[in-house]
């Protein structure tokens, strides 16, 4: 009798969906559970919020900018900038692009209805319900003229004109003729737009590397991406370049690779997955953030902290 209810274990383990190899590996928590909302950390510094108020922490969980923004949202810092609320604030925590006239003594500062984070010198900010770039001291380099737009990387910027999104150079010229309803930024000379009701990527000139066919998509990391094929329980997995099944469709949610590991939802818990598929991290948080700069923010009982690899 024994023999046959090992072999019924073995045979269990042995075609179970989800790899338990690396089970044994505990979360290892270095920033306690203490905030409302977090965020991901860039040049050493994360947004988090408390009480209403959002600030940011360095990676010891010491406070380096005071939690007194009251706002709906703290953008990331990129380029020693980060956007707040209706302005820009750099690594101290005071206002950025501040001057003084020179004839009237007056302090003038510069706000926007929205802005990005800084990327390749310029951001994207939101003035009189048009978009357009800044550069690194705070002048307009393209005009505010689009609709809609997201940041550069790699050359190009998505923007959006007459409700459809396209491609800009650096000059503002549409490189890629807005035909998308939606267009996300290139990674790794891919980017994912939204056509027919279907997600695909095209490269960087346009053209379809993997047609559209997706329910969801995400961006590509480490030549991978995580993408839903249906909409029913488990509906989401990793394709890599070729648009191979690279890691199985099993998951509820899957999110972006960041710092070689990707947060993934087995039922109703997260963990974090290597480029094998495997649980690097095993799925115990409500929710969970991809790793950036070594740490990654993760929910418990409706308090986010940070983990470290």
């Amino acid at each position: 009798m024994k023999y046959k209810t090992l072999a019924v274990i073995l045979f269990v383990l042995m075609n179970c969906e989800i790899s338990f190899a690396a089970y044994t590996a505990p979360s290892n928590v270095v920033i306690n559970y203490a905030y409302d909302d977090a965020r991901d950390f860039h040049e050493g510094l994360a947004a988090v919020k408390q009480d209403g108020r959002w600030g940011y922490i360095d990676p010891l969980g010491r406070v380096a900018i005071p939690l007194v923004h009251r706002v709906p949202e703290a953008g990331d810092f990129s380029e020693g900038f980060a956007f707040v609320g209706d302005h820009y604030i750099d690594t101290e925590g005071f206002p950025a692009f501040v001057h003084i006239d020179e004839d009237t003594d007056e302090r003038i500062e510069k706000f926007f209805t929205n802005g990005l984070p800084f990327s390749q010198g310029l951001a994207a900010v939101q003035t009189g319900g048009q978009w357009g770039f800044i550069d690194l001291q705070g002048n307009y380099v393209l005009p505010p003229s689009f609709e809609r737009v997201g940041s550069f990387s790699e050359g190009l910027a998505p923007a959006r004109q007459k409700g459809l999104w396209g491609y800009i150079n650096m000059r503002g010229v549409f490189v890629i003729e807005p035909k998308f309803l939606r267009a996300g930024e290139f990674h790794e000379g891919k980017a994912r737009v939204y056509i027919r009701g279907r997600y695909g990527y095209i490269n960087t000139e346009g053209k379809y590397i993997i047609r559209p066919q997706y329910h969801e998509a995400g961006e590509f990391s480490l030549g991978l991406a995580p993408v839903r094929i249906r909409t029913t329980y488990r509906g989401w997995g990793y394709i890599g370049v070729r648009n191979n099944r690279a890691i199985p469709i099993r998951y509820n949610k899957a999110r972006n690779f960041g710092d070689a590991l990707a947060p993934a939802a087995a039922d109703a818990r997260w963990g974090y997955l290597n480029v094998r598929g495997d649980w690097e991290i095993y799925p115990q948080f409500d929710d969970a953030r991809p790793f950036s700069e070594g740490l990654a923010a993760v929910k418990r009982e409706k308090k986010w902290g940070y983990i470290q690899q």
